[in-house]
């Protein structure tokens, strides 16, 4: 076994103590970011939204540049997790913004790629847990300020909250039945009041557990370190923190995100084909 493959496994014997390592799907979380990337779009017609819901992810959205991203066909980007003072991923991620297919290049030459079902990780004996996870979480936390619209998606008011010293109208993040692979987990999205860019979310993380469980241990992403790339603005730098509703995200962070050599590419149906020498990590309990 690889030392960043060691690396990845202790996060988890400490009790998915993340689950970085555990946080939302094409969605958001807790000790763990959420997982919520919406590999799957519910069968069920969504409700209308307010106008006052369209307007807060549109504003989210201009302050990002989702014009452009949306002109965009994938995004490439280095990405390094570290958490408790280790280095837990590091590698090239590949996302699909219109399939949410997605790709991670590890340095140690494993290979994780989700092809919009399925995940897979190669070579097939590469100690990588919760792969999907990791496929799923990291290219939705980048990619979150665009995806306040998606549909299967619902956003009410969640009430004035504190932070950084200053109060914020929030928003929550639902999810429709059937959307991603943690439909149950939500967001509370915070804006920057100067800036309408996405400020923070704090989330639970349902994968893998019940929904009462990760609501016992909410967490936040705060966004750093803004950059604009071909018209569009992401944050390089995300730290994770303990949430309350009283008190937003707070103490040092429990783990920390860079992102860096951000790039938009093309792709083709090889992209985020099965790669030879591979096995399926499942979504659990399935």
């Amino acid at each position: 076994m690889t030392s960043n493959a060691r690396r990845i496994v202790s996060t988890f014997v400490l009790g998915a103590v993340w689950m970085v390592l555990a946080p939302a799907t094409s969605h958001a979380q807790t000790t763990k970011p959420t997982t919520q990337p919406a590999a799957k779009r519910t069968t069920q017609p969504a409700e209308p939204r307010s106008q006052i819901a369209i307007a807060f992810a549109a504003r989210i959205g201009r302050a990002h540049g989702k014009q452009t991203w949306d002109q965009k066909q994938a995004v490439q980007a280095d990405i390094v997790l570290e958490f408790g003072g280790n280095e837990m991923l590091n590698g090239t991620l590949i996302y699909d913004m219109h399939t949410s297919c997605a790709r991670i290049e590890l340095k140690d030459g494993t290979t994780l790629v989700f092809d919009g079902e399925r995940a897979w990780v190669s070579p097939a004996e590469a100690q990588v847990p919760m792969a999907r996870f990791h496929l799923l979480t990291w290219s939705y936390f980048l990619a979150a300020p665009f995806k306040l619209s998606d549909p299967g998606t619902h956003l009410q008011s969640s009430g004035t909250l504190p932070f950084k010293g200053r109060s914020v109208a929030t928003r929550k993040l639902t999810f429709d039945e059937g959307v991603g692979d943690a439909p149950d987990d939500w967001y509370i999205i915070y804006p920057d009041l100067a800036t309408h860019r996405l400020a923070a979310m704090a989330y639970i993380v349902s994968y893998g557990k019940s929904v009462e469980a990760a609501e016992e241990e909410p967490h936040a992403i705060v966004y750093h370190d803004y950059e604009t790339i071909d018209g569009v603005t992401l944050s390089m730098r995300w730290t994770m923190h303990h949430w309350s509703a009283d008190e937003g995200p707070f103490g040092d962070p429990i783990g920390e995100v860079h992102v860096s050599n951000v790039t938009f590419v093309d792709v083709d149906d090889k992209s985020f084909a099965k790669p030879d020498d591979a096995r399926e990590d499942k979504l659990p309990g399935s």
